[in-house]
Parts: C-alpha cells; sequence; structure tokens
C-alpha cells in the first residue's frame, strides 16, 4: 500500500530576515506552489528587497507586462544563495505566474542539487500586499514579507502547469 505524505507549507514565497549588520541583511527565502518548494538563505543589502518591490510595483500593466528581478547571488564562488523571479501574465484577463528559481549556497549551477525551478500563480492584490511588506521590512529579526500564491481553480492552474512553463523563464505560447 503507498501512502502519500503531505506537508504543509506556506503557499508562495517568503522572505525572512534571520540575520543582519551595517552593510548586510541576510534573509532565508522559502517558496512552494504545493507542489514543490525549496529554501535558501541569501545576502542582501538593507535596500535590495524594496528595489526589487520598486520593480514589481503596478504588476501587471497589461497582457503582455512581465518583470524579472532577483536578489542574493547566482554566482557559485559568492557567499550565500539566491532567487530570480520573472513575472508574466498567461492570458488576456492578466492571470500572472512568477517562474521562479532558487538556489542555495552549496549548489554550483541551476539543475544541480539544492537548487530549485517552480511555477507560482500569483494576483495583483497579493503582489501589491508583498510590496507594502517589503517597503516596510526592514532589518528586523524575524520580520517577514509574504508573496502568498494565487487560489485559482484546480483547473487552471493544472492548465497553465501543464502548458510548458517549465525550466525556463520564458511565457508559454499563448493560444
Amino acid at each position: 500500500m503507498v501512502q502519500q505524505v503531505t506537508i504543509a507549507i506556506m503557499r508562495g514565497i517568503e522572505f525572512e530576515v534571520v540575520w543582519s549588520d551595517q552593510d548586510v541583511v541576510e534573509y532565508n527565502v522559502t517558496c512552494s506552489n504545493g507542489l514543490f518548494c525549496g529554501a535558501s538563505r541569501m545576502y542582501a543589502s538593507h535596500d535590495d528587497l524594496a528595489k526589487l518591490a520598486d520593480v514589481l510595483s503596478g504588476f501587471p500593466l497589461d497582457a503582455k507586462d512581465s518583470r524579472s528581478v532577483e536578489l542574493g547571488t547566482f554566482d557559485s564562488t559568492m557567499a550565500g544563495g539566491g532567487i530570480q523571479m520573472h513575472f508574466f501574465c498567461v492570458d488576456s484577463v492578466g492571470h500572472a505566474i512568477a517562474v521562479t528559481k532558487l538556489r542555495a549556497d552549496s549548489c554550483q549551477a541551476m539543475g544541480e542539487p539544492q537548487s530549485v525551478c517552480l511555477s507560482v500563480p500569483v494576483e495583483a492584490g497579493a503582489i501589491d500586499s508583498f510590496l507594502r511588506q517589503a517597503h516596510s521590512l526592514g532589518d528586523r529579526l524575524g520580520a517577514k514579507a509574504y508573496l502568498y500564491m494565487a487560489d485559482h481553480t484546480v483547473t487552471w492552474v493544472q492548465r497553465w502547469f501543464a502548458s510548458g512553463v517549465q525550466n525556463s523563464a520564458r511565457p508559454p505560447k499563448r493560444t
């Protein structure tokens, strides 16, 4: 008999302050879409998360809008891990996905152990809430900013996860 294991985890992307000094903030970043998840610690300047939020402000402007942001590093010779997020709309009504790549400090390259690439459906309201949190996060130990996953219908999620939003940050072809 096969048993299924279910782990309760926040669905979306979470940034938590775990350490800071006068130069940098260390974040623990967790991401999950309910099917896949990953976590990494990364370093950033004190204002980098707020700058990331500024890039995402107003997304999506229209169905062709796309934005890419990165925090931490994807250079394995540098300390810490990194996160890359590519936001784009998957249809004409503004349903959006963040293709999220997460690399841990010990990972040499994406696709190697300690890396993950996953799609997280997002909504404009959740992005706006995340932007407010990111701007007010500061460097207070334990402070968190969440980008919650959109609670789309099961059919919508299955359609877009199966349509080719795979190991790249390119949007799927629209039909």
